[in-house]
């Protein structure tokens, strides 16, 4: 990847998160399905660049998906046994599906003609809320323009997320108009949301609203720690901190363990008369009611938000239970935002093919490392590698070789190389390590071992006699240079003499090149 193509697709990112912010707000501010489903399906045709994108939801009436959104293409049915069966794979697996369909093939037998169309790149991408709030996002792009990549699918996964949120925000508006004031407070928190990614923030928000709406003194969400063995505080308010640290509820265990176990709401008007929790309150609550409900995504508990109050006599009601429901709704939806945007993230800075982090990502920390460096007084060695004669490997063995020798590498260099050192793609088949408080005369070192044990491997599986070998340059900050880029133009200079001199060596910038060692 050129770094032409590597700026254009963070770039395209960014627009991306941008976009989704905008379009999560919009959504929570239509009243009808209708309105929010045309919505989706226009923008998101739009920010995909999609030939067609069709939304699906099902009917529990007739148990079939039915088409309630179109944009682009022609308006017609989708047809069983073809993009309706795929949807519903996809709708009963919980996960997305990307194929390509010949529609030359599917168009003529539809119409008994000779039609004739590019092949597509389909994405078939589910929403689920509940059992009345399920669907599925079809999207169609001709080959020609491009096929839906993975942060594609990712984004696209995200608006499946918020739509589902959305379609149950306006089923739940239309079905409570008699709470119209609470309705709007649920609301605008559902747009305070997507101003922000970062979940202990939504989570505050939400734990806010919820208080400002059911007039709970107490509340609190719960998520399953790292384990999934017990359920912890992750925000709350009218709780001690001390509480906040100590709390901890296995599954099945006291109120909220029961509602995590069962999946199902829990609203107990008096907890005195209910024997599964003798004892629970402790005498802790004048109010002997208490509302607790499960935090779902995808049919799994994520975790249990709890409402009750410690000094009023107050007593929850089953409209406090639907509304505490919409906000776990936004609670669980704020949980898999935050995943999938790590995710993209991960994905901005992570190259595709090696796992390794990309060239953007090498660049930000060797800043780091450098100001770093600077602050304590110490060095950073910095290595630029090349695999030797590597178009001759693609020339003769294609590029699918070509992929698996420098993955291959790419995971000896993580091997070899000591924790503390940073490995990058630099871009093709060249890499760069990062090596903090390495002085260069033990970088060379290194650098030398590497050189030697690669060239004793055997990467081309399909040629075993081929041995695979590297030339590398070496720099030194702050003896070669101070600032990145003319740390890195130093030992580019190097790698240039060790390619330029035979291959299969390691060069140190800054002295003299008859000391460069190698084969």
């Amino acid at each position: 990847m050129t770094s032409n193509d590597l700026l254009a697709r963070i770039e395209r990112k960014d627009r991306h998160l941008k976009a989704l912010a905008d379009m999560s707000v919009k959504m929570n501010s239509f009243h009808t399905l209708e309105e929010l489903m045309n919505f989706v399906a226009t923008r998101t045709r739009e920010l995909l660049e999609s030939q067609r994108v069709t939304i699906l939801v099902w009917n529990t009436e007739i148990s079939r998906l039915v088409k309630v959104a179109s944009s682009g293409g022609e308006e017609e049915e989708l047809q069983p046994g073809s993009g309706e069966e795929v949807a519903l794979r996809a709708l009963e697996a919980h996960t997305p599906i990307l194929l390509s369909r010949d529609t030359t093939q599917e168009d003529a037998q539809r119409s008994g003609s000779e039609t004739h169309g590019p092949p597509l790149s389909v994405l078939f991408v589910p929403f689920e809320d509940t059992e009345e709030a399920s669907g599925v996002i079809h999207v169609e792009r001709p080959f020609t323009q491009r096929a839906f990549d993975e942060e594609e699918i990712s984004l696209l996964t995200l608006i499946a997320s918020q739509t589902a949120s959305s379609y149950r925000n306006v089923q739940l508006l239309s079905d409570m108009k008699d709470q119209l004031k609470n309705i709007h407070a649920v609301q605008e928190v559902g747009n305070l949301l997507v101003s922000t990614l970062d979940l202990d923030t939504v989570l505050k928000l939400i734990v806010r609203g919820i208080r400002d709406v059911t007039g709970a003194e107490v509340c609190s969400i719960m998520l399953w720690d790292e384990n999934q063995e017990h359920l912890v505080i992750r925000a709350s308010e009218g709780i001690p901190k001390r509480v906040v640290r100590e709390a901890r509820v296995r599954r099945g265990e006291n109120i909220a363990g029961w509602v995590a176990q069962e999946g199902k709401p829990l609203l107990i008007r008096n907890i005195d008369e209910d024997r599964r929790f003798v004892g629970t309150a402790g005498g802790r609550y004048r109010s002997k009611a208490v509302l607790s409900v499960p935090l779902k995504a995808r049919g799994q508990v994520l975790g249990v938000i709890n409402v009750n109050n410690s000094t009023t006599t107050k007593v929850f009601t089953e409209e406090d239970q639907e509304l505490l429901m919409l906000f776990a709704n936004h609670a669980a939806i704020a949980l898999e935002n935050s995943h999938l945007y790590g995710e993209l993230e991960k994905l901005a800075i992570t190259d595709g093919l090696t796992g390794l982090a990309n060239h953007r990502a090498f660049q930000e920390r060797l800043v780091r490392e450098l100001s770093r460096a600077q602050r304590f007084q110490q060095e950073v060695s910095l290595l630029i590698i090349d695999i030797d004669h590597f178009k001759s490997i693609n020339d003769r063995h294609g590029h699918q070789v070509g992929d698996q020798v420098l993955r291959s590498v790419a995971d000896a260099l993580q091997d070899q190389l000591r924790k503390m050192d940073y490995v990058a793609r630099y871009g093709g088949e060249e890499f760069a390590v990062i090596m903090p408080q390495t002085r260069k005369t033990e970088s060379v070192r290194i650098a030398e071992r590497l050189r030697e044990r690669m060239a004793n491997e055997r990467f081309v599986k399909v040629d075993p006699t081929r041995s695979v070998t590297i030339s590398v340059g070496v720099s030194e900050y702050p003896s070669d240079a101070r600032e990145a880029s003319q740390l890195v133009e130093r030992a580019d200079r190097a790698l240039y003499f060790s390619k330029e001199n035979g291959r299969n060596r390691v060069t140190p910038a800054g002295m003299d090149l008859s000391v460069a060692t190698g084969a």
